[in-house]
């Protein structure tokens, strides 16, 4: 199927705009998201997805399932996405990053009625070189009442170390892993504690029904505020080439109700494993 003049004039303009600095590597993340939302107004929800996901793909809607099954089941038309990635970080290899930020959702792109919310997606490198999404969430809210700030992060250098042994690459998520039941175990005995020692001063949370909390700060009171205290437990982990950063998910319980979680990590300097972003949605 020949693809219309607007949507190669669309790739065209996000070629060139993302090609202006070689340097700036987390410009193909933003590409990538670009293409995905010129692929919903080109050929809808369904096959945008389905083309940009993988087998092992894992969309969370709202329990994590594989993104390519769950959109082969629906119908065609299944509605209008349009996302803003407002911040975005890609590893030093190259072959892993995410995008987070807001989304408006309508039935049909004409409509006036819209659902809003903030998504969080990964996207890795196949073994073609090509961008596919390895995980896609997001939260619902009200209609946001302040824009956030953009913040899209280039890797510093480009050392690290190569690793070839597939055993060696499983430690490295078993660590991130082992990380994340840390955070689990420390947060039990102290909510307060546990934020402090694994926030950064830009995390982010996204709770269901709730904008975005931006900053180790506003995520403490946030908590304090609700009364709430996560339990967690991981289930995955996946780290990228460079090993910088990762994330892992699971099962939550908060007040006696079940959730999903997501977490991004970073390593920090002294090999600290931090949470730059945590995503809780309620399980079906």
């Amino acid at each position: 199927m020949r693809l219309s003049f607007s949507f190669l004039f669309l790739l065209l303009l996000t070629a060139n705009v993302f090609s202006q600095n070689t340097a700036d590597k987390v410009s193909q993340l933003l590409a990538a998201e670009n293409y995905f939302n010129a692929l919903v107004k080109e050929k809808g929800l369904k096959k945008a997805f389905l083309s940009v996901s993988d087998n092992s793909t894992v969309a969370f809607r709202p329990n994590p399932v594989p993104a390519q099954k769950f959109y082969k089941d629906q119908p065609d038309s299944i509605g209008f996405l349009s996302l803003d990635p407002v911040y975005a970080k890609i590893s030093k290899s190259g072959d892993w990053g995410f995008t987070a930020g807001p989304y408006i959702f309508k039935q049909r792109e004409s409509d006036t009625q819209a659902f809003y919310g903030t998504y969080v997606s990964v996207w890795k490198k196949n073994s073609k070189n090509v961008w596919k999404l390895a995980m896609d969430a997001g939260v619902s809210h009200k209609k946001p009442s302040a824009e956030l700030k953009r913040l899209y992060i280039n890797p510093r250098n480009e050392i690290f170390l190569h690793q070839r042994s597939n055993t060696r690459l499983q430690q490295r998520e078993d660590i991130v892993f082992s990380s994340d039941k840390l955070l689990a175990t420390i947060t039990k005995a102290d909510n307060k504690i546990a934020q402090n020692e694994f926030l950064t001063d830009n995390s982010w949370l996204l709770f269901p029904g709730n904008e975005p909390v931006v900053g180790k700060k506003a995520i403490m009171e946030f908590w304090k505020t609700k009364g709430y205290k996560a339990i967690t437990e991981p289930v995955k982990a996946d780290r990228s080439y460079s090993g910088e950063i990762a994330y892992t998910y699971g099962n939550a319980t908060i007040l006696a109700k079940k959730y999903n979680y997501i977490r991004i990590w970073e390593v920090q300097p002294g090999y600290k494993w931090n949470v730059i972003m945590e995503v809780f949605t309620e399980a079906e």
